[in-house]
């Protein structure tokens, strides 16, 4: 009898115990839970800036349990649906297309704007390069008029800049005597067999592509300045001016000024602003260490990991960070961070 008269009381403490062992086993496995990073290409630029910033936070005494990883992707585009859909925690994307994303304009024109996305960080510089061939007798961009020119492989994100590039100057494809469509490798190649006078790519730099061109037939990178460029950066926010520091490559020993897009790292809304607090927080105080993980990284300054907010809003967990840093001003009366 005494036995009977306790089922019921032991009933519920099982049932207790069970809930609490549920929630633990929840609380832990979402403690474990890895940070994901879409990145890009398997030997890109982006999957190799997604592990450098994996390595940093990874490296935080209280992040251990949550350890970040950098996965492979199909690209910026990709990017944003797999944040959107909530597959990865973060993603490294390039801030024209942060832009159309975030407006539903471009290549988000069908699913409509994601008010939800957010800036984390902003990285490298993907600059364009203007290249020319030795002995074409052309020493500005106007002198492209007419000549033959690889305007690179047609993408979702490529395809903007060169339009804009072209636009800026009142000029279409069809202002070229010949405008092919090449890859990195076939334009290369077109380029040094001269059967075309210049080629166009965007990349992080310094890039293994244009070493070799300039190594293989004397190319010349061309500077992309003046009122048209000038124009262009006040009207399309997304570009950032940039420079090719001389001597990077074989034979072009003089700085070249350029624009191209910024890599930033962007995250939904929803996301904790613990999290963001802490991904900004590793890259800004490990700073130096993150510039020598990667060569697109070296020219960034401390001040540029703070995103200009003219593409999608920051994300609030990475503002409060910047702010206690003393990388962007504190409100009046708020009160300093005390992590």
């Amino acid at each position: 009898m005494l036995w009977q008269s306790a089922r019921p009381l032991l009933r519920v403490a099982f049932v207790l115990l069970s809930v609490s062992a549920t929630v633990a086993t929840r609380a832990v496995a979402a403690e474990q839970t890895p940070l994901t990073i879409a990145t890009g290409v398997p030997g890109g630029t982006s999957l190799a800036v997604g592990n450098a910033i994996c390595r940093l936070f990874n490296l935080a005494e209280e992040r251990r349990s949550n350890p970040c990883l950098a996965t492979i992707s199909h690209g910026s585009v990709a990017n944003v649906q797999r944040v959107r859909r909530g597959d990865v925690t973060l993603g490294l994307v390039q801030s024209d297309v942060v832009y159309a994303a975030y407006r539903g304009t471009g290549a988000f024109a069908a699913t409509g704007p994601d008010a939800d996305l957010r800036v984390v960080l902003a990285l490298h510089t993907e600059a364009l390069a203007v290249i020319v061939r030795a002995g074409a007798g052309i020493t500005r961009f106007e002198d492209l008029r007419h000549r033959r020119i690889s305007v690179g492989r047609i993408g979702a994100s490529y395809a903007v800049i060169r339009n804009d590039l072209l636009a800026a100057y009142g000029w279409s494809t069809k202002d070229f005597a010949r405008s092919l469509e090449l890859g990195p490798t076939e334009q290369n190649r077109a380029l040094c067999d001269k059967q075309v006078d210049a080629i166009m790519f965007e990349a992080a730099q310094p890039n293994g592509f244009v070493q070799d061109v300039t190594i293989g037939c004397s190319a010349r990178l061309l500077p992309l300045s003046g009122p048209a460029i000038a124009d262009l950066l006040v009207t399309h926010p997304y570009y950032v001016a940039s420079r090719i520091p001389g001597g990077m490559y074989d034979g072009n020993l003089d700085d070249v000024t350029t624009f191209g897009t910024q890599v930033l790292l962007v995250a939904p809304a929803r996301q904790s602003d613990a999290l963001s607090y802490a991904v900004a927080k590793a890259v800004a105080e490990n700073f130096a260490d993150f510039r020598r993980l990667h060569p697109a990284l070296f020219p960034l300054k401390i001040a540029d990991l703070v995103p200009s907010g003219a593409v999608a809003p920051l994300h609030p967990g990475s503002r409060r960070y910047f702010q206690s840093a003393g990388l962007l001003p504190r409100p009046p009366g708020q009160e300093p961070d005390v992590e």
